[in-house]
């Protein structure tokens, strides 16, 4: 699994980054998912090397323009660039009528299906043979979603030396092996098919959270995640601000973060007046700090645009 942030900017787009938007692709698989899609993700998305037409699933966290107002350009393009496999959009109730309100007054088509789903109470939103989504409801304005995606457990690799030193011929015999089966072969000898199939491997977790100052909600689906993404709008200094904007502070990301159990945490959501220095002296670099403190253990990163980062699959 690996994560491309093309939007890191809270509210307002700078000179360095967009506004909100996240890619997540998948090992051996040309599918991926897009989670929020700020103004000008379309063009953030063909920098990044990422295919529009490989979208198939897009979730969006609420309907502040930040996180959705680049949806519709995007959803265009992707049919007039070869994209015809249907999408599923996921966010709170109101998608579909914001989608349908521009298709309507401005007469854009889809040239795929798209099939809209609206979520308001926690619980699962998406579910494919390898892969699970979660959403939550958090506390920032109106309906606003954090989301969880849970890759499942898969079987543990197959011991083909072993196999082979046994004498087991190859063919159809290894398939019933690999599902733990018992057999006995022509000689007499009974196998065990669980002896040769090492224990499965837990699947990785991910918690991301674009706007909340409160995200609780989503930590009984969140518990165990690897990696946190939580937005840091404000430094605990501007506390106040956070608060009256329905914002987290660093600080508020790294609690979140200790509360999973999260190994690693990444911010992201910045106000765009720490970009630089804030002329209180802040600047981006100290809500990294800001969020150390509260993380100890804990690897903290900023994210920048284009930024990658990489969930490896457990060993075992």
């Amino acid at each position: 699994m690996k994560l491309t942030f093309l939007g890191t900017s809270a509210a307002i787009p700078s000179l360095r980054r967009n506004v909100s938007a996240l890619a997540l692709q998948f090992d051996q698989r040309r599918e991926w998912w897009l989670f929020d899609c700020g103004e000008g993700t379309q063009q953030q998305i063909m920098k990044a090397g990422l295919s529009l037409a490989a979208i198939e699933r897009i979730f969006i966290s609420h309907l502040h323009g930040d996180h959705c107002f680049g949806l519709v350009g995007l959803l265009a393009t992707r049919g007039m660039m070869g994209g015809v496999t249907p999408v599923h959009l996921y966010g709170p109730p109101g998608l579909s009528d914001f989608v349908a309100s521009i298709q309507r007054t401005t007469g854009t088509r889809f040239a795929f299906a798209l099939e809209i789903h609206e979520y308001e109470a926690d619980g699962p939103m998406a579910e494919d043979a390898e892969y699970r989504a979660y959403a939550a409801r958090v506390i920032h304005g109106g309906v606003t979603l954090a989301f969880v995606v849970e890759e499942k457990d898969r079987q543990g690799h197959f011991k083909l030396e072993e196999a082979q030193a046994l004498g087991i011929p190859p063919g159809p015999i290894y398939a019933r092996l690999k599902r733990g089966e018992k057999f006995t072969l022509p000689d007499g000898r009974e196998i065990d098919g669980a002896t040769l199939v090492e224990p499965p491997r837990k699947g990785r977790k991910l918690a991301l959270v674009f706007d909340a100052k409160d995200a609780s909600g989503v930590q009984p689906f969140a518990q165990g995640a690897e990696l946190a993404v939580h937005e840091a709008t404000y430094a605990e200094a501007d506390a106040n601000l956070a608060e009256q904007n329905g914002h987290s502070t660093a600080a508020g990301a790294a609690r979140f973060a200790r509360a999973i159990g999260a190994k690693r945490l990444i911010l992201t959501h910045f106000s765009p007046r720490y970009d630089q220095r804030a002329e209180d002296g802040i600047c981006i670099a100290d809500l990294v700090k800001e969020a150390e403190a509260e993380f100890a253990g804990g690897s903290v990163l900023a994210a920048k645009d284009f930024m990658q980062c990489e969930l490896r699959a457990a060993q075992g």
